[in-house]
């Protein structure tokens, strides 16, 4: 016997007991394995080290996707488990739901130490780039641009019309708000633009920071729930969408088509592509000691060149397309709930929520967002892939915030994309930054 409800169908006589929960765990045997982490983390006997942190968060986040992905509303708009993931996070952390020691063992493990984070992101950018076809990148990258800046103007013009109209000051939406946002995140954009605006206003940086902070947090947060919406919308309308593809196939095929590469899935492939991923970052951590950039960007130029000159064999290439299958399959839920546990100060965000701030930056997220779809549009990105790349990458909090974005719309593929507007991108905003306070950093004093 069957009964469907929205858009699922259910088998009313099957328990729930026998349901797959994560990673091909049925319940009856899930529940047992939560069961035990719970026991580790209230008894004081997790350890502190990559055992504890994997299993806490995989454990816990593989039945927090299940529950999302079975919440009728929430799993249509609001981006379903894997947002629920972070949700979770932010409510371990505000509430302090888990003892301070299991804690600092997870936070360490995102990003101190074990540096997860990092890890994880650079899987995706290698996978991303090196297994696209190498027509298909070399076409897009020159229409991708062009929607970054569409975004930018857009999100410009409303965040300035909006501060004016609402008695915010349009300079001042300007300056803590709209360049914060689209900044790059918190240690590559929020940290150095206080910095800056410190250096040329005289004011302490604690007060730069305090101004700035809340803006990159909250846009992050309004970025993804736009995700949510965006592929929803993709979902009703397919036109809009590539489904994680930025350009329509004619844009970017050849006529005479082009190869699929024949390489198996095997252990060996995926080791394969772990190896040149952490390579390949490695070597943008050396180079950084010379180019001011950030490694992640560094790491990506050298992907783009590899792909573009045939410097790998295909084996290789496909390779980390495997491990970046690996890592996704494995590793967004747990890492989402990690980012929510960590990265996102909530206390920051409940001080700062009065209408008319969360309004502008509400204007300056979907500017951004409209904005890059238009543009996108215009240069032959699908609406939908450009609104997320060009603009809603830009506003979300670095890596960790292309993660949740990317989750959200369920288009972990873009990552490559979604880093050139998060690295590069707020690396440009670092300089529109400095040139901003100094013709007009006498509103902030």
């Amino acid at each position: 016997m069957y009964e469907t409800v929205s858009e699922y169908e259910f088998d009313a006589e099957s328990s729930i007991l026998t349901d797959d929960v994560a990673y091909g765990i049925p319940m009856y045997v899930y529940l047992p394995l939560l069961a035990i982490v719970l026991a580790a983390v209230f008894t004081g006997t997790l350890p502190d080290d990559m055992v504890g942190a994997s299993a806490f968060l995989l454990v816990v986040a593989g039945l927090t996707v299940y529950i999302g992905d079975h919440l009728p509303i929430w799993r249509t708009w609001f981006g379903g488990g894997l947002v629920l993931c972070l949700v979770l996070g932010l409510a371990i952390n505000y509430y302090a739901l888990i003892p301070a020691e299991s804690y600092a063992t997870v936070d360490q493990f995102l990003t101190d130490g074990s540096n997860m984070l990092d890890w994880f992101i650079a899987a995706l950018i290698a996978g991303s780039i090196l297994s696209m076809p190498r027509s298909y990148l070399v076409r897009a990258l020159p229409v991708y641009a062009p929607s970054v800046l569409g975004g930018l103007i857009f999100a410009a013009l409303a965040t300035y019309l909006a501060g004016t109209v609402l008695g915010y000051g349009g300079l001042e939406a300007l300056l803590t708000i709209l360049i914060p946002v689209f900044g790059g995140g918190m240690g590559a954009g929020g940290i150095p633009m206080s910095e800056i605006y410190a250096a040329e206003t005289g004011a302490g940086f604690d007060q730069m920071f305090s101004i700035i902070a809340p803006a990159i947090i909250l846009g992050n947060m309004v970025g993804i729930l736009f995700a949510a919406i965006a592929h929803r919308i993709g979902t009703k309308r397919p036109s809009l969408s590539g489904d994680g593809v930025v350009m329509p196939d004619d844009k970017w095929k050849p006529e005479e088509g082009i190869d699929s590469p024949d390489v198996p899935l095997t252990e060996n492939t995926v080791v394969m592509g772990w190896v040149v991923a952490m390579c390949l970052l490695l070597l943008g951590y050396i180079l950084a000691t010379w180019i001011p950039i950030h490694p992640f960007a560094i790491m990506i130029l050298l992907s783009i060149g590899i792909k573009v000159f045939d410097a790998f064999p295909v084996k290789l290439e496909e390779g980390a397309g495997h491990f970046y299958n690996f890592m996704v399959a494995g590793f967004v839920g747990p890492l989402l709930l990690a980012i929510g546990m960590s990265l996102i100060d909530i206390q920051v965000l409940v001080e700062m929520l009065n209408p008319v701030y969360f309004a502008i930056v509400i204007l300056a997220v979907l500017g951004g967002a409209v904005g890059a779809a238009l543009v996108g549009y215009l240069f032959g990105m699908f609406p939908i892939e450009a609104a997320l790349c060009g603009g809603l990458c830009m506003v979300n909090m670095g890596g960790s915030g292309d993660v949740a974005t990317l989750a959200a719309a369920e288009r972990m593929e873009l990552m490559a994309f979604a880093q050139m507007s998060s690295r590069i991108g707020g690396a440009l905003m670092l300089l529109i930054g400095q040139a901003a306070i100094s013709l007009w950093g006498s509103v902030l004093v």
